[in-house]
């Protein structure tokens, strides 16, 4: 029986993805990396600190994650005070669930300085009964041990917990955590694959208790 559903933040509570790929560009421009905004939205769902490390080793660039790092947080914190807004539905999506009695957990591969950003921007805190970032874990999506430690934090077994993702890294952590599996087409994701979710949804109105539950058996 489902309990708990577990959000990731960009992309799905938030229409945060054109705001990585824009400070994206400029960090790797700085750097002399040619990344297209089409192959940034291809690693949707990865951690920008995965992906800054995976290139600068890619193009041997003699620049260390130490200094270009924290300087694409800052560039990313601003454009997320400046410009992030929810995505259409998320608060009704929350609130449905959590009036209706389930447990809500928030994974997301960005760190906590931004996630917090977010949750004060909208007042969100009071939703969630864990938080868990890409920092809390030693992998980030596709692994699945985000999720797992959400559901360690919610007090719930896998198999009790429901996860929204929209990136092919995030739902194929969510498969292998053994959890449901909601495949979001967010509309600033750039066409991932959630072909292996257990629901794929259009729309956050289209996420129901009741649609959940059908799916889960």
């Amino acid at each position: 029986m489902l309990r708990s559903i577990i959000f990731d933040m960009d992309g799905v509570l938030i229409d945060s993805e054109p705001l990585h790929v824009a400070a994206g560009m400029v960090t790797f421009d700085s750097l002399g990396i040619p990344v297209s905004k089409e192959q940034l939205q291809r690693n949707m769902g990865m951690s920008s600190r995965v992906l800054i490390a995976k290139l600068i080793e890619e193009y041997a660039i003699t620049a260390t994650m130490e200094t270009v790092y924290p300087l694409h947080q800052q560039r990313l914190l601003r454009l997320y005070l400046e410009r992030a807004e929810p995505m259409a539905g998320a608060f009704s999506a929350m609130s449905r669930f959590k009036n209706s009695g389930f447990d809500l957990g928030l994974a997301s591969s960005s760190d906590s300085e931004l996630i917090d950003a977010v949750l004060k921007k909208f007042d969100w805190s009071y939703f969630f009964g864990a938080v868990v970032s890409g920092e809390d874990v030693e992998k980030t999506k596709p692994s699945p041990d985000i999720f797992l430690e959400a559901a360690l934090r919610l007090g719930c077994s896998p198999d009790e917990c429901a996860v929204v993702e929209d990136s092919q890294a995030g739902v194929m952590a969510a498969r292998r955590a053994a959890m449901l599996t909601v495949g979001f087409r967010s509309p600033n994701s750039g066409g991932q694959d959630l072909s292996s979710a257990d629901l794929i949804i259009d729309d956050l109105d289209e996420l129901t208790v009741q649609r959940l539950e059908a799916v889960s058996g």
